[in-house]
């Protein structure tokens, strides 16, 4: 079963929303907690979400990295691995089937159009090659037999399967849809216009069923369906006069919608599990942001962020997705308002073993003088031995001083075998006679795979001895 997407209206506010769900059965059973709360990290930058994630606890999302762009990842038992993108800067992954095959998007060059990408087995794959320049594309989920869906521009969903899209269709608005999640059975569930404003709808063998409203709502949309077909999304209105939106989450089952009772008047389901776990998040005070994660357990509506552990320094803003395991990720912030993806596991179970760390430390050298070249050498250690492979890639970049006029351009990827904990990075200076200011360069370290990054940027500073 695969874990999906945002709901169509959190949109604007820049987070993503994902999810993959069943329907709750109200049990007479204890209430969620105690959990462990693990902080992923990141590639490297200042931020990560977590939007998707399997029954084996893998997670895909995306992380900034020291360069500040963000990349897709996928986490797996503490190690956060860059997927890389189709050539361009930045990428992100929204779903991910039972293999770790994540889908997304990546742009194809840096600062361009995004398409719909693939992360299979060490590859990435443009989902869509045939689009027109400048149109962009997105991969929203996956299952576990390789079925995909996309999104081409605004309101355009397909069906991908080995390289060959179907078109979804519409509910008779002729805008197309929103598709959000696809089960193991082909099963595909979103959004589309019926000519006056948008429904929930459930695509099965190449029909579309409009799934309906909540009694006096006027929008809906589906975010998720399980391995049950049970449907899972939000329905609601706005106000014309003050634009404030009311929405609940609602579970759709043998033909009918029922709400989710939610406290507050702006609520949206994320994912459910096949114990009938709810997950979401709600609109409420007293926090860095007015979001707040929840789960729906038992018949009972409980705030995360009062079960979490205490000392986090995190406040569970979405709540993304969740496993048969009870496992659920999503999205936090700190007090700084910075952006973390998070792991609750339930039953207070320890955490995986923290992985060994990355740093490089700082060089200064003397300038030397004209045809001379003195090596600036740079260490990159790891914290502790490990007994599987550890590779991080390495790029200089420019200071004051400029490569090719004070320094060679140098990049690559370090590999530490079993049993190393250091690799060295050398940097060949270049000499003149001029006087001037001490100049400096830096070396990056980026893409760390398992290990992660603790000191990601070593400072090399071009001393001058022309005085």
């Amino acid at each position: 079963m695969t874990r999906t997407r945002p709901a169509r209206f959190l949109a604007t506010l820049a987070l993503l929303l994902t999810s993959a769900i069943s329907a709750p059965q109200p049990q007479a059973q204890s209430g969620p907690g105690p959990y462990t709360l693990i902080d992923l990290g990141t590639l490297g930058g200042l931020s990560a979400q977590a939007n998707d994630m399997n029954e084996a606890g893998q997670i895909t999302g995306y992380a900034t990295n020291a360069s500040n762009w963000t990349r897709a990842f996928r986490w797996d038992n503490g190690n956060m691995t860059d997927l890389g993108t189709l050539g361009g800067s930045a990428g992100v992954g929204l779903g991910i089937n039972g293999f770790g095959h994540v889908v997304g998007y990546s742009n194809l060059v840096p600062g361009g159009a995004s398409v719909a990408a693939l992360w299979r087995d060490g590859a990435v794959i443009n989902m869509t090659p045939d689009l027109a320049a400048g149109q962009g594309s997105s991969g929203r989920a996956i299952n576990d037999s390789g079925q995909a869906i996309i999104q081409i521009s605004y309101g355009d969903g397909y069906l991908w399967e080995n390289g060959v899209r179907t078109r979804l269709g519409d509910l008779g608005g002729g805008f197309g849809s929103f598709p959000l999640d696809i089960n193991n059975a082909g099963q595909i569930v979103g959004s589309s216009n019926t000519g006056v404003m948008s429904h929930a709808f459930l695509w099965q063998n190449g029909v579309m069923t409009d799934l309906g409203l909540l009694p006096g709502d006027e929008d809906s949309g589906a975010s998720a369906i399980n391995s049950l077909g049970v449907i899972v999304g939000s329905s609601g209105r706005t106000d014309l006069d003050t634009y404030e939106q009311f929405y609940r989450p609602f579970i759709y089952e043998n033909g009918a919608m029922r709400a989710i009772p939610v406290p507050g008047t702006e609520s949206f389901g994320g994912d459910i599990n096949d114990a009938g776990d709810v997950v979401g998040t709600m609109r409420a005070g007293g926090a860095v942001t007015p979001w707040h994660a929840w789960i729906y357990k038992n018949g009972v509506v409980t705030n995360l962020n009062s079960v979490k552990p205490t000392g986090s320094g995190l406040h569970l803003a979405y709540a993304n997705a969740i496993n048969n395991a009870g496992q659920i990720t999503g999205v936090a912030m700190d007090a700084q308002g910075r952006y973390h993806a998070y792991l609750l596991t339930p039953g207070g179970v320890a955490p995986p073993p923290v992985p060994p760390q990355l740093s490089i430390n700082d060089v200064s050298v003397l300038e030397g003088n004209n045809g001379t070249t003195t090596a600036a050498t740079f260490t990159v250690s790891l914290s502790e031995a490990t007994t599987g492979t550890v590779l991080v890639n390495f790029m200089t970049a420019n200071g004051s001083a400029v490569a090719g006029d004070d320094y060679n351009f140098a990049s690559g990827t370090l590999k530490f075998n079993p049993g190393e904990t250091t690799k060295t990075i050398t940097v060949q200076i270049k000499g003149d006679k001029k006087r001037e200011s001490d100049e400096t360069f830096k070396v990056n370290l980026s893409g760390a795979d398992g290990a992660t990054l603790a000191d990601s940027q070593g400072a090399g500073v071009i001393r001058n001895d022309d005085r």
